[in-house]
């Protein structure tokens, strides 16, 4: 083709001629330019999950589900349960946690035949005391709308730091008399150096070397019945949200360790909802099954 020669125009599928442009043609380098650098960042970030631990893996998968428990409704009003005199179960839910975390647990203690539960739910922003204080008041209206009389009438399973909150609770002598037993779930007795990474009221309280800890010390060991209720403290090498998750360990109390099972695990797997409910029905070995999900 010489210099004068225009260059053939590419014919379209109609067999028309396909008039070049710039813009277009632009339009479509960009395109593809941003194809390959999206393809180039999904293999990116699909190397970095796949070298993440499976511990953490396992948390990052549950969170969506725990989002889901969050939907249920504030705190109901306090209705009579259940039949005789059985015991009432009052479950506590950790930091930032709700009320609806305990909902497959307590489908599973219906499954059970045990009705007599109530899902304690608090303010955000209350402190740990605070809440100790409600809970308190809580159980002493269960146990009056059941008619539940005497000792020994009321459990408590708490999750994280609702564990921290019904021991705060049991420092009240007539509070401390209801309790039969207290099961808690990953709940840093021993504080957690992962609360190093928050600065709230709460997160400040779950620190190894906080005030309230310093506080709580006083109860250890602890001593169980008769004078304290008989406590449970479940803990796992796998839940990375206690650091280390030996926190979860109470001095003096059954600390069994629940084998791969994650922070929200105890919430969210029937591993931990068994081991709960065996607990409070005189179970002395957890169950052990497959390795949680």
């Amino acid at each position: 083709m010489s210099e004068h020669e225009t260059p053939e125009t590419p014919e379209a599928p109609d067999g028309s001629k396909e008039i070049s442009h710039p813009v277009r043609e632009g339009l479509s380098a960009f395109g593809r330019l941003l194809g390959r650098a999206a393809g180039q960042v999904g293999a990116t970030i699909a190397d970095a999950y796949m070298a993440l631990d499976p511990d953490l893996k396992r948390h990052l998968a549950q969170m969506p589900l725990v989002g889901l428990t969050m939907l249920a409704p504030g705190r109901p009003k306090v209705e009579a349960r259940g039949e005789g005199d059985s015991k009432a179960v009052l479950f506590v839910h950790g930091l930032g946690g709700h009320r609806g975390n305990f909902i497959p647990m307590l489908g599973y203690f219906w499954w059970e035949g045990s009705n007599r539960t109530y899902a304690v739910g608090f303010e955000e922003r209350s402190s740990l005391e605070a809440m100790a204080e409600e809970l308190q008041r809580l159980i002493e209206e269960v146990t009056q709308v059941n008619g539940l009389e005497g000792v020994d009438t009321v459990d408590l399973v708490a999750h994280s730091m609702g564990g921290l909150v019904c021991r705060l609770a049991l420092e009240d002598p007539t509070t401390r008399a209801r309790v039969r037993k207290l099961v808690t779930l990953g709940t840093p007795h021993n504080g957690t150096h992962a609360a190093r990474f928050l600065a709230t009221q709460s997160a400040l309280a779950l620190r190894p070397d906080s005030s309230l800890l310093d506080r709580l010390d006083q109860q250890l060991p602890w001593a169980g019945p008769p004078d304290w209720p008989e406590a449970t403290a479940y803990w796992s090498q796998a839940d990375i949200v206690l650091l280390p998750p030996e926190a979860a360990r109470l001095d003096g109390a059954s600390t069994p360790e629940l084998e791969t099972m994650t922070h929200y695990g105890y919430l969210l797997h029937p591993i931990g909802w068994r081991a709960v409910y065996q607990t409070l029905h005189g179970a002395v070995t957890p169950p052990r099954d497959s390795e949680p999900s």
